[in-house]
């Protein structure tokens, strides 16, 4: 394909991208991007590419959803950009009768940018409100799971008093940011409880690390013998577990450091394994020690991930 021909097809995908084209199939077969006619077979690539932006811009600017969103519209930015579109379609026409093909493709390339400048500005209603509806479902699953995770943390670690009750508080306050985001929406103000719902999931996050943060080593409560012990440590380990993939793509961790948090995630599973092992055979003093080594390990992936969390003492060099 020509140089020519691959900026026809990205200026096609960068207008279905920003809604501003109809899908291909329901277009005429001349409007198609890579649809040689019999008229076109052999003839200039050039010319041809030429042509079939010709058609499009002029299917656009006349036939569009998006300019016809625009002309609606009282946005006169965009009003004014779809004329400016307008106006470079008319040059690129001339330039194109003129024999200039270079200049008449780059008249219609800018036509094209400024199509979809303007139909950003005025978006689809439809499309933006599915947007914000499943921004809302997917707000909502993270800030479940997150606090499915605090009542695990909050009963299987000791946490200090003080910490305790401002955990118990933000707690609160989330719930009463969901209740207020849901009668957002039953008001029909799906954007709104978005920013509700948004500014909730910042305060989970906050939690979950101060929680974190406080925690109390394991090893300074009291056990009835050393297999509960173990088995603490254990449920534990397998609480920071379950949080990492959440972590990993909530707080929108980059690949090298998922790729890193994941190894240190098979790490500890194979230390917890041994540990596991030890235990088994009735050897609980090296059983805890392996096991500290592998929740230790996990938390420094959920430090990769984002979250400030302390590393065990007792795992400490």
């Amino acid at each position: 394909m020509k140089k020519g021909s691959h900026r026809a097809t990205f200026a096609w995908a960068v207008l279905l991208l920003a809604g501003a084209a109809p899908a291909a199939d329901h277009l005429p077969a001349a409007a198609k991007p890579d649809a040689p006619s019999g008229a076109e077979v052999g003839a200039n690539p050039l010319s041809v590419t030429l042509e079939r932006k010709l058609r499009l811009v002029k299917l656009q600017l006349a036939q569009s959803p998006a300019a016809q969103r625009i002309r609606q519209s009282n946005n006169t930015q965009a009003k004014r950009k779809l004329a400016d579109a307008q106006a470079h379609y008319a040059k690129a026409q001339a330039e194109a009768h003129a024999g200039r093909p270079e200049t008449a493709l780059q008249l219609l390339d800018e036509s094209l940018r400024q199509i979809v400048s303007a139909s950003s500005l005025v978006p689809d209603v439809a499309q933006q409100t599915a947007q914000e509806r499943s921004r809302n479902t997917d707000l909502r699953e993270a800030i479940h799971t997150f606090q499915t995770l605090h009542k695990n943390l909050s009963s299987r670690m000791a946490t200090r008093k003080g910490q305790a009750a401002t955990v118990a508080a933000e707690i609160g306050q989330i719930d009463a940011m969901v209740d207020k985001a849901d009668a957002l929406v039953a008001s029909g103000n799906q954007y709104e409880a978005n920013v509700v719902l948004n500014a909730a999931y910042k305060i989970v996050v906050s939690t979950l690390n101060k929680m974190l943060a406080a925690e109390t080593i394991v090893y300074g409560l009291k056990f009835d013998s050393p297999t509960d012990e173990f088995r603490h440590e254990l449920a534990r380990n397998r609480s920071y577990e379950e949080l990492i993939p959440i972590a990993l793509v909530q707080l929108n961790s980059t690949r090298e450091s998922a790729t890193l948090a994941e190894r240190y995630v098979q790490q500890s599973r194979d230390l917890r394994a041994a540990a596991q092992k030890q235990a088994s055979g009735g050897d609980h003093p090296a059983a805890m020690k392996t096991l500290q080594l592998a929740t230790n390990h996990l938390q420094r992936s959920l430090r990769i991930a984002g979250l400030v969390v302390p590393q065990s003492p007792e795992s400490m060099p």
